[in-house]
Formats: structure tokens, sequence, C-alpha cells
């Protein structure tokens, strides 16, 4: 991936100090000259629209609202540009063609403008050492910060809470809420000329005079240093998903991945670049130059692989496709610039600026075509049966056939800062993290579209993956929140959304749809959960269950990127790919399983010698109800307690208790009892907590049946007695005065006894 950039000679005739893109191909540019313009990509035309103020003063800072804002934002004639000039004034214009209100907002330059997330607000900065928050209307709310130094840069973070500024070599997170000390960071070693907050990723990159670029997180913590460059960083501007970071110096410019390591460096011929600026597409980076000219750099050579087919851009508008198994090639030409390629389940997905295009692999003659209804498409997700296009103010999911299948909606909903990691679909189900509470999710049945109810968590979510299957009753989704928790989710339980803790420290994962195994980091442990959903039913197999690579050979900042056959492939953060092989024998075991066939699951766990595997098939073995097989794995394993119960099963002959002693065997207490009391066997239902010390229980079951209460008690006070305790629980405390006849009670418990052949 690289940069292919054009210093556009012929179409500007005067200096160009700031731009903002109004669309895919359009850019709005603010001149020496203080006039404002627009110049077209697709006519190569550049048209003035109107002078901003009197010649002695030019602009400084142009920021466009974007359309997401303008979504958020429901509120109507709101303006859409905002200008800063060289006299401190402000300008808010919602035609292009016109000014609506221009305000005195600093002595001096007035050097920052910019609109918050949400569009409700903006705040100005200047080479007087303030800065200023406004209404949308150019009303001063407050003057946030009075400095003696000017204020070069300044940026909001992700919900309008807190913004970043400059102050000479340090670093400032001030926050808007009162009372919040403001953190100060002195992050370079002379001035810092350009700070930018990522909305997706939260983390801040800083480029100074000292030839280094900094990232820091939201707390001012280090993130990354760059290696020092041989001019000082001028500008840097972050990718709207926070995947790319855009690094600019003298006749440079370095396209970097979201922990700052060089992908790729473009070496241009004009001067200093003061300003970058992002495509709404994220496709193309306009920038000016210190020449007066205006730059776009193109994003070339993007490739993806999936089995053995690689796809790889090798200009705006053409592709290539190479089958490396049969070494054919094909050339792909499209009619405008290609913005997202997505290639998965033997379909390959391309959206162009008006466009999708669906091809089924490997015949790339014929695709269908759909006319998307968002252009600014920023996500393609793919499944066995759907994909999904989520744009800038719409999600729509459609068949392969590219039939609308439904188009999900939900409260807060910016799709253009959704991570990767915040959106999952299965065949059946659509889960997303909500974008302004990260603690909830959004869960929605594709087909036919219905909101199921949403999952409340205790911590941020900073991971989502549902379950892939065919089975559509099988509805688990996995999520890591900010404590490095991992839990399974049980979507559509009727208590509602169970949740279960899988482990704890963990920060990526992924599902395998082959064999529904889990994959996840643990530092620079590998895990990989043959069956996670053991956890459902027995906490200890689950754990005995899984396969453990230690990868600190390849460092401690290792991501997930998939999991697919046997193969779990992790990228680190220079781009290292590294492929990690799984059991290939789990496959043939979960399909052994899946058909019923016993005996060779048994075989193929005698043969591999695995304890993971046996504990695996013991757990099958349990809920299929195996008793056979289970007792051999549980044996296998030694878990001899287990076993001997199994045998002890096998002799039971009430059928009843023997679905009972099952359900408990699976660690199905509640299940195990409630089997009893269906059956009318109310006395083994209160025995029953009474061999399992669940004492309260049993003494509710006895009043609620009003029967075997005496039982009960003589029971609750042997136990006492032989462990030399006395009698804190208040249920109990009440039938203290109650005098029991123990040759009565043991008389009772025998004719129960011979009564139902125990």
């Amino acid at each position: 991936m690289r940069f292919k950039s054009t210093i556009l000679k012929d179409s500007v005739d005067q200096s160009v100090v700031c731009i903002g893109w109004t669309g895919n191909d359009e850019i709005i540019i603010g001149r020496s000259d203080s006039t404002l313009s627009k110049w077209s990509q697709a006519t190569k035309e550049n048209i003035k629209l109107c002078d901003i103020s009197d010649e002695s003063s030019y602009p400084i800072d142009l920021h466009m609202l974007s359309s997401t804002q303008r979504l958020t934002n429901k509120t109507a004639g709101i303006e859409q540009i905002l200008i800063t000039t060289s006299n401190g004034k402000l300008h808010l214009m919602s035609k292009i063609t016109k000014i609506d209100k221009t305000v005195e907002a600093h002595e001096g330059n007035a050097t920052v403008g910019k609109w918050s997330p949400d569009g409700s607000t903006l705040l100005t900065a200047g080479e007087d050492g303030s800065i200023k928050i406004w209404s949308r209307i150019g009303m001063l709310r407050t003057k946030l910060i009075v400095n003696a130094e000017p204020i070069l840069s300044a940026d909001w973070n992700s919900d309008s809470s807190k913004i970043v500024y400059t102050q000479h070599d340090t670093l400032c997170i001030k926050s808007l809420k009162a009372n919040i000390k403001t953190i100060r960071i002195r992050g370079h070693s002379d001035l810092i000329l350009k700070v930018s907050w990522c909305r997706a990723n939260d983390l801040i990159v800083s480029g100074g005079e000292d030839c280094y670029y900094k990232i820091w997180d939201s707390y001012g913590n280090s993130v990354f240093v760059s290696e020092k460059l041989t001019h000082p960083v001028t500008s840097h501007c972050w990718k709207s998903d926070g995947n790319l970071l855009v690094v600019s110096c003298y006749n440079k410019i370095l396209l970097c991945n979201q922990y700052g390591i060089v992908l790729s460096t473009d070496y241009v011929d004009c001067g200093s670049i003061c300003s970058l600026c992002w495509s709404p597409d994220s496709t193309q980076v306009a920038a000016v130059c210190a020449n007066g000219r205006l730059m776009i750099s193109t994003l070339v050579e993007r490739s993806i692989s999936r089995r053995n087919f690689h796809c790889l851009i090798t200009s705006r508008k053409t592709m290539t496709v190479k089958d490396v198994l049969n070494e054919t090639k094909e050339n792909l030409d499209f009619p405008e610039r290609i913005v997202h390629v997505a290639m998965e389940y033997n379909h390959l997905i391309v959206t162009t600026c008006t466009q999708c295009f669906v091809y089924q692999m490997p015949n790339l003659n014929t695709p269908q075509i759909i006319n998307l209804k968002d252009t600014n498409v920023f996500m393609i997700i793919l499944t066995e049966k759907y994909f999904a296009i989520l744009s800038i103010s719409r999600v729509d999911i459609y068949t392969f056939d590219c039939k609308l299948v439904s188009s999900p909606k939900w409260p807060n909903m910016q799709c253009d800062i959704i991570q990767k990691n915040h959106v999952s679909m299965s065949d059946h189900i659509l889960a997303v993290r909500d974008q302004l509470n990260d603690k909830m999710i959004h869960v929605f049945e594709i087909s036919p579209l219905s909101a199921l109810p949403t999952i409340k968590h205790g911590f941020g979510v900073t991971d989502v993956q549902l379950m892939t299957t065919k089975i559509q009753d099988k509805r688990y989704l996995a999520l890591i929140d900010l404590s490095m928790n991992i839990f399974i989710v049980h979507i559509g339980h009727k208590d509602g959304a169970k949740t279960y803790k899988l482990g704890s420290m963990f920060h990526s994962m992924c599902w395998n749809s082959q064999t529904e195994s889990l994959a996840a980091l643990q530092y620079t442990n590998l895990i990989v959960w043959y069956d996670p959903l053991l956890l459902l039913n027995d906490q200890i197999l689950v754990r005995k269950s899984l396969e453990k690579s230690d990868l600190s050979f390849y460092g401690n900042k290792l991501n997930i990127e998939l999991y697919e056959d046997n193969m779990v492939s992790l990228i680190n953060t220079d781009g290292v790919k590294v492929f990690v092989q799984v059991s290939p024998y789990l496959e043939a075991l979960k399909n052994y399983i899946g058909s019923s066939k016993w005996m060779e699951c048994r075989t193929v766990c005698r043969d591999m010698k695995n304890e993971a595997m046996w504990a695996l098939l013991a757990g099958s073995a349990v809920l299929a109800k195996q008793l056979d097989t289970a007792e051999e794995c549980f044996l296998a394993i030694g878990q001899i307690e287990r076993a001997t119960f199994i045998q002890h099963i096998k002799t039971i002959s009430d059928r009843t208790v023997q679905e009972s002693s099952l359900a408990l065997l699976s660690g199905k207490i509640s299940e195990a009892e409630s089997i009893l009391l269906r059956n009318g066997s109310t006395f083994k239902a209160i025995m029953f907590n009474v061999h399992i010390h669940n004492w309260s229980r049993a003494l509710e079951l006895a009043v609620k049946h009003k029967k075997y209460l005496n039982t009960v008690i003589y029971k609750r006070r042997n136990y006492l007695d032989f462990y030399k305790k006395e009698e804190t629980n208040d249920k109990f405390l009440k039938y203290s005065n109650i005098e029991i006849d123990n040759e009565e009670v043991l008389k009772e418990i025998e004719i129960e006894n011979e009564k139902q052949h125990l």
C-alpha cells in the first residue's frame, strides 16, 4: 500500500492556504487572496465561490461539517463551513457562495477552527493564547483557555467532552467538565506544530520541529515514538476508521499504520506540506504545499488475500485478481475510482464511488451491480448467506443475488466511526456496539428484520464477535471489555441475554466458522478453546479443552487477523504476519461428534493422546448422554470421581433419577431438581438439595409442599453437630424450638427409600 501523488500546477493560479472536502471529488479551497473556490477532480475546473474578507487578511484554517455530523445534529439551517482568518475573525457559512456570520474571535491570527464531532459546538484558537468554545450559530459559550503562549493546533475527542491543544513544546489534554485537572505532557523537545485526535481509536498524534511524531493515548501515556526524521513534521491526519495515519514533512509523505509504523514513503517536490485532509471515502488525501499548490495523493496497491486468491488494486480504476493455485490472472476495470474491496466465502465485493460490484469466484466476467443508496461506504462485511454495506448514514444487508434483505437502524447511529472489531454479522444476526455508549450492544435479526433485546455490559466493550454457524438456534456472541475480560453471551436466552465469563487479560479474538472454536490472545500466548460453549455446562472441562501456544518470540503487540481452517493468522505492529497451526484433528473430531459417530471419536482421541481432545469429547458425550464414551473420557483426563459417578448412574433403574443425575453431571443443578419435581419425586428433590448442602432450597421445598420438614431439620442439625457449629441461618432459626423424634424421622426416610427404590 502506498500513495500516488499528483501536484496540480495548471488548475491553481493563486496560493492555496487551507482546504476541505465537500464530496469525494470536490475540494473547497481557501486562498491567500482571501477568496474561496471549489475545485472538481472530475472536470478539473476551478470555480470562484466568494470573497471571505478584505485583502489585508487571508484564511488560515477551514473545516467542513461532515455528513455524519449534520445527521447527528438535526437542527435545520446549521452552518456547514467554518473558516478562521489572519485578522482573528471566525466565518460561518451554510452556503458555499455566502458568508452567514462573521465574529471577532481572537487578537491576531485565529490559527484553529474545528467543529465538534456531534456538530453542536465549535472551538477556535489563536495567537493570543486563548481557546474559545462557540455555539453552532457563533455565540460565545466559554473562554476555555487563556495562555501567554500562542496555540498552533487543537482538536476534539470523539464525544466532544475533551480537547487537546499545543503550548510550545507541551501537549495539553483539557476536559470541558469543571474541576478536572488538565493533563500536561512535555511531549517534544521543540515547538509542536500539529496535533490530531482520532475519533475511532481514541489516539492522539503530535508532530513538531524536533523532527519526531509521537502517538499518545487519551490519558497522555506514550504509545509510539517515531525515528528522527530529516525535517520537522509539519502536518498529519488520521483516517476516519483509525487504521491509517498520514504524516508529512519537507518533500515527503509517510503512510503509517495505527501504531505509527511507516508502511510507505512518497517523495514529492513541493516543499513543506502545511495541511492534510482525507477524502470522505478515505481513498485520497488532499494536501496544501508550501509552494502554494494543491496536491492529491491516492491510495494504490491495496491488497487482500483469501485462500488461493490475491487481489491487488493497481491504480485508481483497475485491479488484478490472481489465483495462485492455477496461476491465472485477470485484470478488472471499473468506470469509477475503487473505494472498498472485500473477499470471502467465494465472493468478491468491490465498491466504487456510486456502485457496488458482486463477483462469484472464480467467475469474474459478469458481475452483478448495485447502485449505492449512500455513496460514502466505510466497511463491507460478508457471511456465507449475506453481505452488509456500512455507509455514512445507513447499513444495507444484501443477498449475493443483490436483493436487499434489511436495513437495520439504531440510536446514535454513526457508521463512519465504527471500527471493524465493534461490529459482527452471522447468517442470522447483526451485532454492533453503540457509538456513544460503549457498554451497549445492539442486536438485530437479519431476516425478517427485528431488534432483539440490547445487551448491556458492566464495562466498556472493545471487541464484539458473533459465532458463525449454520444452526439458527446457536446464537452466541463473544466480547472483550475494557478490563480485558472475555465473555460468552447467549443471545435469545429465555431469561434475556445470559453472560458467562471465559477468561481474563485478553485483547484480541476470532471465531472459526468450521469448528466453532475460539482463538484469543492473552499477552503473548495464543489460546484456542476447542468448544467455548462447554462453559455453559462445565467450567472445568472448558479449561481443559484448550490449546496454548507461546508467541513471545514475535513480540507483545500481536492481533488476530483471521482464524480459518486449522490456521490462525496474526499480525504485529510492524505489519509482519505470523501463522500458528491448530490441531488438524479438531475438525475431524467435531464432524464425528456432529454425526454421532462415537466410536470414531474415541479412536481419534486414543490415537492423539491429547487431554484437550478427551475433554472436548467428554463434554459432548455427557450432553448426548453417551455414558460409555463419557466414562472413558473422564478416566483419560484424570477425572476419576466423575467416571465413578457415571458407573453409579448406569446402576440406577429409576429413569427419573437417572435423568436427574445426568443433568447434575453436566453441572445443571436447577435442571436436575426440576426433573425430579416434574415427576412427583418431592422427597428425592429435597434430599438432592440436602446432599449438595443447598439447605435453604431444601427447607423452601419442604415448606412449600408441606411435608418432610422434620427430615430437613433433622439432617441440618446432624450436619451442624458433626462440624460443631452453631445455627446462623435465619430460615432455620425459626424452627430452633421444634422437638423432633429422630426414630420417627429415620423410619420416614426408610419408608420413602423403599417406596421409591433408592
